[in-house]
């Protein structure tokens, strides 16, 4: 073999080889961060968990991964890894199925929106997706107004722009966690099977003082509570309450924040509202201007969102928590084409090409439980 040849060759090794070796060590690296955390003196705020790769902003797209678009227990071709299709969010909830006897049955909810009739646009709320900000913008910018179950208006509102927006399934599941905890606290709403996170606390002073200690009960300062802003000062509590309710929790959805978003975009049937535009919220402004462009709206003035520091820091949640977490929300990683985050990589989670009615949808491949 000629020195060319042997060079080509050498290439072909290395790449072959950089990649596993790379995942590796970014897997060894967060298993050390995960071990040497004293679980007495972690004072860091809860962070966030940030994709592989973010769509570019303002194409509605997100970047395939690299390499082969399989499981890796399966030679399947119709088996891949979540977050892998060469295509744009809208079009692979396009392709979802949620099947309505499975997991996710309770999850389908009511259908919020807002409808614009001036602008024939509509917005579907998603819980702990920026519903609060698009609910703002679609009432004062585009002239909406609040509507109830707007599946029963699907045939009057069949050629309006359909719009929602998204988020990070971890972070969402922290966010709508957070919220159920607030909502159920003291009210015995939650079923006794999962109820195993809060029935020890009386109200939300008893909370509050978990993740702000003292300043808990230092008086309102200009109408504000003294422990909204700050960075969690829990120190591992409100973290392995939440590690137990995963644990116990079936997927059952009990509180609506909990619900999972491709069933909030879908029908009865399993099968998903037409959508025109999904936005993430992690480019919410860039995105809200996108969709007034294509409205012939040259501004969209978009206000912040309610938003609190987590109070629950994330430093002290395990591996197999991330797993269980990605299990739980599987059908949010397949439609929607996000990654996995590295926590998962051995979740058991893929994705599948399955036939209904015809056609081949996208629904969620867990191998483990």
């Amino acid at each position: 073999m000629g020195s060319a040849d042997e060079s080509k060759a050498r290439r072909r090794v290395h790449n072959k080889m950089a990649l596993p070796i790379a995942a590796a060590g970014i897997l060894l690296y967060g298993s050390w961060l995960l071990l040497s955390a004293d679980s007495k003196t972690l004072p860091t705020p809860a962070v966030e968990i940030p994709l592989k790769s973010d769509p570019p902003v303002g194409s509605n797209f997100l970047t395939p991964s690299p390499g082969p678009v399989v499981s890796p227990d399966s030679s399947s071709r119709s088996i891949f890894a979540p977050g892998s299709l060469s295509m744009t969010r809208v079009d692979s909830m396009s392709k979802c199925w949620v099947d309505p006897k499975g997991m996710y049955r309770t999850h389908f909810g009511d259908a919020l929106c807002v409808v614009s009739e001036s602008k024939k646009m509509v917005f579907y709320h998603v819980r702990k997706s920026g519903s609060s900000t698009g609910r703002e913008v679609a009432t004062k910018t585009f002239g909406g107004r609040d509507m109830q179950n707007c599946k029963r208006r699907a045939a009057d509102i069949k050629d309006y722009y359909t719009v929602a927006f998204v988020r990070n399934p971890i972070t969402r599941f922290f966010a709508s966690y957070e919220e159920m905890f607030v909502r159920t606290l003291g009210l015995h709403k939650v079923p006794k099977q999962f109820d195993v996170f809060h029935a020890d606390l009386e109200n939300y002073k008893a909370y509050e003082r978990l993740f702000c200690g003292p300043d808990a009960d230092l008086p309102r300062s200009r109408g504000r509570k003294p422990c909204d802003q700050i960075p969690t000062r829990e120190t591992g509590e409100l973290a392995h309450r939440f590690e137990r309710f995963v644990k116990s929790w079936d997927g059952t959805m009990f509180e609506t924040h909990l619900g999972f978003q491709a069933p909030v975009l879908s029908s009865n049937d399993g099968k998903p509202f037409r959508l025109d535009f999904i936005g993430d919220t992690k480019h919410t402004n860039e995105h809200w201007q996108e969709i007034g462009k294509n409205l012939n709206v040259p501004k969209v003035d978009v206000i912040r969102g309610r938003a609190y520091p987590r109070r629950m820091n994330i430093t002290y949640l395990q591996t197999e928590t991330y797993e269980r977490i990605c299990r739980l929300a599987a059908i949010d990683f397949c439609c929607l084409n996000f990654e996995l985050p590295p926590q998962c990589a051995n979740a058991g989670v893929a994705c599948e090409w399955e036939e209904h009615d015809g056609e081949q949808r996208i629904v969620p491949r867990v191998t483990k439980r």
